[in-house]
Formats: structure tokens, C-alpha cells, sequence
């Protein structure tokens, strides 16, 4: 059926693509008259239109040129935050600006926070597949879930993000939930820091314990037509025998080009880079916008489904272990052969904003996500132990065998379904000298959550199979999962009530924004097993007063200093049955940021530099036995110093990286030894920079190539478990040429990624440690019609 169900999202792609895009190019289109460019605030884009030439009676004078009329660009007003998004910088890879949430668009000079929008252009040409390859560039941010698992968690800042928090069109928690297709979307916004007013709380997760995205945020902008149609085609290939295709067209239509529609699909199928995995991925999605003088909306629908077979799971650390084993060499598959991970998600959002005056306007968005997933696998633990013997007691080891592994198999379904929206309004107000942005909205987002997990028995222990990391397990056999070990239905709810103010003077040299939310969170628990760990609880809800404050100054035009006071809000927790004061609600957990900054922009190069400290509560449990609690008294402090670059040296050579210094360290540990110890998976120092150039020896020859460093991590609280520094080497090349058929450019991609095939333990977190990637070639030609 997952066959099927791809095969047909393809089919319905190439169909609409075909019929609708490559037939329109076989007519004769009727010239469109173009308008000169009014005054008017926002003006939708005009059409380009040929003159054609009629002096062909005199013999041998060639005919004049064709006169080429571009079309007039939209301007999106500056109350609105749909129509165009802000435009790309220097170089392409990243754009001038993005979207804050309530705040609504702002340029990069004039945003203060640390914000990066990669783009399209950047996505393309490095040949990304999902959005952990985009983030890839980032060095705030590093992926925590494995490589070939089909999941794409984060750290950002050195704190956990949920790949159920990603945003999409500002919504968040709608976009795809374990990995995202990179394929549709038009820029990957990537917001360091919390941002409780800005977005509002996350649900995260199973939504009843949520991250709280207190490190960061990820918005996803998907495509809409542009002001040229297009018709691309694009042929692909990953190692080791992954082939497949993308399908992107676009069109805008009306007298002066206010409808949109475009068309984004692909599939891929084979062989992954990893010995005897297969991924089967596809998805399409379709973006309808109209963008008038007084009013725009945006409208998307979007389906994708993955068949990864078998997934590789992250590696359980016991507080017991004494030593991380040396990584298997690159590829090796250590999962069971009939493991399996089969997500499928629905999604769409809608979008719309009407200028009510020139400084003032009204807007709403609506959101729903239907995640469904099954699967089958062990996550292995690590034991070092001979397979067959694990001692029960851990005073006694078991005999040692480096890289010895044991897990209980299971089986399960899940689903998530999201519903997401906000309505607000934007204005802007003259005072004398100062000038108010004025937003206001109301947010909410509802998160229900199934789970049925079935496994072989009852009986934990007789469940239990065993393996060795080095030794590729493919003579286990598959269990007959009958037991019925989870059901449950866990739901959250999240409304939020927030305004702003940013004040700015002397030409907007001086800005100062003030900002407070009233949010509201509430969770509830259904089990439905006799005797559950969790026992069920009706809803239950609290509510928390956020503010956050920012000052932009501009000394000189092209330098911005800022400064901002923001938190971030992770869902109120319930103590489980397993503790004394179980049945506890836990408040509202309010992570703290304070970060100051400074961004320089020379032009065609920006360079940011910031310095934070970011401190978030956490659960700890006191006291043992019977009589053991938990408590909201714990604490993790992470500060830190970024600097990031971007944009063109010179025309031909474009940069794109920089490097985050952080501190984490506990101050408030479950047991006190462990105070002032360092914070678990969060690097000292982690570095990216890739650099791009087009070659004089031979035209539209562009060579690129990239660096990612991670420094060494911690694996355990107690600090005496760490994983080696890492550094991965990518690089590509890309020839574009005209086609001799259209006379239309064809695009040649090829990109080599970890170019010395090292075998390296990633990341570590939450008690896990991932497994890197090992090399992969990506090969790519892109046919426009």
C-alpha cells in the first residue's frame, strides 16, 4: 500500500505538471499590455511581454532585438507580512530578512534578535533533501536525532528542539512532523533564542512535556508563484542507488498577475548510503495565492510520505556504563533487517490579510497537520556485554564485550493531529517624533496525540535480544508483537493572547520594542490500559504572564547594536504514578534570555556577532524509594557568543558560516555533585563555513565546498563520558549551460558530503548518542521549460 499511496502522489504530480505547465508552453500566448508602476503601496506584479519585430522585408538587415519588459516586482506593505517575501541578499544563500511572528517582517538591520533565512537558491544548489541539510549551515544549530532514522530534533543553542515544533507559514507544529522535504519551501528561518511573544508557546512532543523551543525556532516559508512562470524538471540521484525527481511549476494569471499557483513534487527511491536500508519518499504540495492591492491570502496543501526500511536508531547510555565504544566504520548497518518507519502527513494552512487603512491592517491564518506513523524496531542500548548475559544486578557487570547491545523490541501506531491558528492586526502610528508599530493577535494551538505500542510479551526480560554494534544483526528474527504494552490518547492546548509595541525615532535609528503575552496551556492523559505508568487525568490548565523587551540603535546606517530580554515557555508537567506527590501540575516552566549584539553590513558582506545567556528550569527528582518526589527546582545555564557571516567577497566568491562558543553547565543538578558540571550534548565550540566560486577558466563553473566542526560533548550529568571532536569536509561543483532545444538553462549539480568517509558518534543527549552519516554523493540535472 506505501507503494501504492507514493506512487500515486507522483502520478497526480506528473499529471498536473504535464497538463497543466508543458501544454501552456505549446500555445501561443496573447500579449499582455504592461502597466508602468503606480504609486500605490502594493501592485501586483504585470506580466513580461515580447515585441515582436516586423521588418523582415529587408533582406540581410537583421531584426532589432526583442524589447524584454520585466515585470513590475510586488511590494508587500509594511503592515502586511504576505505577497513577497523579503529578498535575497548578496550571494543568494541567505535573504535581507524575515518573519517575526507578532512582530511581522523585518530586515536583518533592523531585527533585534539572530536571525538567518536561507533560501531556495541555497537549498538547490547544495542539493538539500530535507531540512536537517539546510540547518546543516547553521552553527547555532546541530541535529541530535541519527543519521538514516528519519527524524530531524535539534539543538539549538544547546537546547533541545522537537522536530514536532518546526513552523510552517508561521504556524507551528504543521509542518510534517519527524522530517521535512526541502523540496517546497522557500526559505528555512532560523530564529536563535526563545521567543514566547513573538510565536507564542510550542506543544512539542507528545505535547504534554514540550521542549518549550527555549533555544530557538524554525520556520518553514513555503513556495508560492513567482512573478515569471516557470516549468522545472529535475533528475536525481544519491548513493547508493537513490534515484528520483523533482517537479516545481508556477504560474500567475489575472489582468495584472494576481493569482498564483504552483506545483511542487518529488519522489525518490533505493538504496541510502548505509548497507541494506532502502528509502522510499515522496510528497507534492500545491501553493494558491492571490495578491491584490488591498488584500492578499496565501493557501497550501500538502501531503508526504517516507518508507525507510530499516531506520538506525540513536543508542541508550545507562547511568551504569563506563565506556562509549569507537564507532562502527561509515555505512555499516548495526539495526535487525525487518525494522521499519513508515510516516505519512497531511498538511495545509490558509493565509489571509486585508489592508483596512494605509497603517492598518487585519489578518488571520488557519493550520492543520494529520501525522500518522508505524513502525517496528529495537532501539538498541548499550551494554558491552556478550550478547545473552546482562546482569540484573549492576554491582555484578556482566562479561565484557566492547560493543555489546540489547533492547526489548516493539511495534507501534501513532498520530498527531494539529490545529493551529491566530488573528490579529498591525498598525502603524505617528506621535510627533516617535513613531509606534503597533501588533496585537490571538493565538492557539490544540495537539492531540495517540499511541498504541504492542510488544512480543508481557515479560520484559524474556522480550530482550541481543546483538553487537560491530556484527550486523540480520539473523534475528522478527517477533510476533501481540502484547499491548501502551494505548494511550494524550492531548494539549495552548491560546495565547499578545501585544507589542516598537517605538523608533530619528529616522528609525533609535527602536525600542516592548512586548507582553498572556498564555495558556492546559494538558489531559486518557490511558486506557488496566494498570498504566500514567495513570489518566482530566484537562487541566495553567496560565503565565511572558514579557520580552528590545533595543535597536544605528549609529551609522549600515551598523545595527541591539540588546533583548525575551523567554521561553515549555507546557506544565504532571508528576507520574512512579513518585510520592504524583498527580502534580507543575506551572508553566519560563526559560530567561538576555543577548546583546551587534550587525555590520558592508554592503555585499554581513558579519553579526552576539553574546546571550539563557537560563531554563527543569524537572529533578529528590529523594528515593517509596518516598522519592519531583520537583521543578532544577537548572541549566548556557551562555554563549555567536558570530555569523554572509554574502559576496568579490561576484564570484560567496561565504556562509560562522562559530558558536557555549558554555552549558548545570547549576541546579539532581544530585548537588554534580553542580557546575557541563550541560550534556553541548559542545564548547561548533564551527561551519562554506564558501562558493565562480571559476574564470571556464564560464558558469561554480566550485563550493564546506567545513563542519563539533567539539567534543558530554554524554552523561556526571561528566565522565564524552564524545570525540568531529569535523565533516563537503564539497560541489555546478555547470549551468543553455539548452540547445528552448535555449533555456540547464543546471548540473554534483556534491560529495563527509568527501573522507569518517566514522564519528554526532551528537549526544537526553542519555542517547547518534551516529554520523557516512559519504554520499548527490548528483542532479535541473531542465526549465
Amino acid at each position: 500500500m506505501r507503494a501504492v499511496s507514493l506512487g500515486a502522489v507522483s502520478y497526480l504530480a506528473l499529471s498536473l505538471d504535464f497538463a497543466g505547465g508543458l501544454s501552456a508552453f505549446g500555445q501561443n500566448l496573447p500579449p499582455v499590455t504592461v502597466d508602468a508602476p503606480s504609486q500605490q503601496r502594493a501592485r501586483p506584479a504585470a506580466a513580461r511581454r515580447t515585441q515582436t519585430s516586423t521588418s523582415r522585408v529587408q533582406r540581410r538587415v537583421a531584426a532589432p532585438a526583442p524589447r524584454r519588459v520585466e515585470p513590475v516586482p510586488y511590494v508587500t506593505p509594511s503592515t502586511g507580512a504576505l505577497g513577497a517575501p523579503p529578498a535575497p541578499y548578496a550571494g543568494g544563500q541567505v535573504a535581507t530578512g524575515g518573519s517575526l511572528g507578532l512582530l511581522g517582517n523585518r530586515g536583518v538591520m533592523d531585527t533585534p534578535f539572530n536571525q538567518t533565512s536561507y533560501t531556495a537558491e541555497l537549498i538547490a544548489n547544495q542539493q538539500a533533501r530535507t531540512i536537517r541539510d539546510v540547518l546543516a549551515n547553521d552553527p547555532s544549530v546541530r541535529v541530535v536525532q541519527a543519521a538514516g532514522g528519519g527524524a530531524d530534533s535539534l539543538f539549538v543553542r544547546g537546547f533541545y528542539y522537537d522536530s514536532g515544533d518546526f513552523g510552517l507559514n508561521g504556524l507551528y507544529g504543521i509542518a510534517p512532523y519527524y522530517s521535512i522535504g526541502a523540496n517546497f519551501i522557500e526559505r528555512v528561518e532560523v530564529l536563535k533564542g526563545p521567543s514566547a511573544v513573538l510565536n507564542g508557546m510550542t506543544t512539542g512532543g507528545t505535547g504534554v512535556s514540550s521542549g518549550g523551543a527555549v533555544g530557538g525556532s524554525i520556520n518553514l516559508i513555503t513556495k508560492h508563484a513567482l512573478d515569471v512562470d516557470i516549468t522545472r524538471l529535475t533528475g536525481t540521484y544519491v548513493s547508493k542507488s537513490q534515484f528520483g525527481g523533482h517537479m516545481d511549476v508556477s504560474r500567475r494569471y489575472g489582468d495584472r498577475k494576481e493569482w498564483g499557483i504552483r506545483l511542487n513534487s518529488t519522489y525518490s527511491n533505493g538504496n541510502t548510503p548505509w548497507n541494506r536500508q532502502t528509502d522510499e519518499f515522496g510528497n507534492v504540495h500545491l501553493g494558491l495565492d492571490y495578491r491584490g492591492e488591498n488584500a492578499r491570502m496565501e493557501v497550501d496543501v500538502g501531503y508526504q510520505a517516507d518508507n525507510l526500511k530499516p531506520p538506525l536508531r540513536f543508542f541508550t547510555v545507562a547511568p551504569t556504563t563506563t565506556i562509549i565504544p569507537p564507532p562502527p566504520k561509515a555505512g555499516h548497518n548495526f539495526q535487525v533487517p525487518w525494522a521499519y518507519y513508515a510516516p505519512t502527513d497531511f498538511f495545509s494552512t490558509v493565509k489571509g490579510e486585508v489592508d483596512v487603512t494605509d497603517s492598518l491592517t487585519a489578518y488571520a491564518a488557519f493550520g492543520y497537520h494529520d501525522s500518522n506513523i508505524n513502525y517496528a524496531y529495537p532501539s538498541p542500548n548499550i551494554s558491552n556485554a556478550v550478547p545473552g548475559l546482562l546482569s540484573p544486578n549492576p554491582a555484578i557487570p556482566a562479561t565484557f564485550q566492547l560493543g555489546g547491545l540489547w533492547s526489548r523490541p516493539f511495534a507501534g501506531k501513532e498520530t498527531f493531529e494539529t490545529l493551529a491558528g491566530e488573528a490579529g492586526v498591525r498598525a502603524t502610528v505617528d506621535t510627533g517624533p516617535i513613531n509606534h508599530a503597533l501588533n496585537a493577535n490571538y493565538s492557539i494551538n490544540d495537539r492531540t496525540y495517540t499511541q498504541q505500542v504492542r510488544t512480543r510479551s508481557n515479560n520484559p526480560v524474556a522480550d530482550i535480544i541481543f546483538w553487537n554494534l560491530y556484527n550486523e544483526p540480520t539473523n534475528i528474527p522478527k517477533p510476533n508483537f501481540t502484547f499491548l504494552a501502551a494505548n494511550q490518547i494524550t492531548g494539549v492546548r495552548v491560546s495565547s493572547i499578545g501585544v507589542t509595541d516598537t517605538m523608533s525615532m530619528l529616522n528609525e535609528r533609535v527602536q525600542f520594542t516592548v512586548g507582553l503575552r498572556r498564555q495558556t496551556a492546559g494538558s489531559e492523559v486518557l490511558n486506557f490500559l488496566p494498570t498504566p505508568a500514567t495513570p489518566s487525568r482530566p484537562f487541566q490548565e495553567e496560565s503565565v504572564w511572558s514579557p520580552a523587551y528590545a533595543i535597536l540603535v544605528k549609529p551609522v546606517e549600515n551598523i545595527s547594536l541591539y540588546a533583548n530580554y525575551i523567554e521561553g515557555l515549555q507546557t506544565p508537567t504532571v508528576v507520574s504514578g512512579i513518585y510520592a506527590n504524583r498527580g502534580t501540575v507543575f506551572p508553566v516552566a519560563q526559560t530567561q534570555q538576555a543577548e546583546a549584539g551587534v550587525k555590520i553590513d558592508a554592503g555585499r558582506i554581513t558579519t553579526t556577532l552576539s553574546v546571550f545567556d539563557i537560563n531554563q528550569p527543569s524537572i529533578i527528582t529528590v529523594g528515593s524509594g517509596v518516598t522519592a518526589t519531583q520537583q521543578l527546582n532544577g537548572r541549566q545555564r548556557n551562555r554563549g557568543a555567536e558570530i555569523n557571516v554572509f554574502g559576496e567577497i568579490t561576484p564570484a566568491i560567496r561565504l556562509l558560516g560562522g562559530l558558536a562558543l557555549i558554555d552549558g553547565v548545570q547549576e541546579q543538578a539532581q544530585d548537588p555533585s554534580n553542580n557546575g558540571k557541563k550541560a550534556v550534548g553541548v559542545p564548547a565550540l561548533t564551527a561551519n563555513i562554506g564558501a562558493e566560486w565562480d571559476t574564470p577558466f571556464m564560464r558558469d563553473l561554480t566550485l563550493s565546498a564546506r567545513v563542519i566542526y563539533t567539539g567534543p560533548q558530554y554524554v552523561n550529568v556526571t561528566n565522565t563520558l564524552t564524545l570525540p571532536e568531529w569535523t565533516r569536509v563537503d564539497i560541489g561543483a555546478r555547470y549551468t549551460f543553455t539548452s540547445p532545444w528552448n535555449g533555456k538553462p540547464i543546471v548540473v549539480r554534483a556534491n560529495i558530503e563527509n568527501v573522507f568517509n569518517e566514522a564519528y558518534w554526532a551528537s549526544a543527549y537526553s542519555g542517547v548518542i547518534t551516529l554520523a552519516a557516512p559519504r554520499t554523493y548527490l548528483l542532479s540535472t535541473t531542465f526549465n521549460f
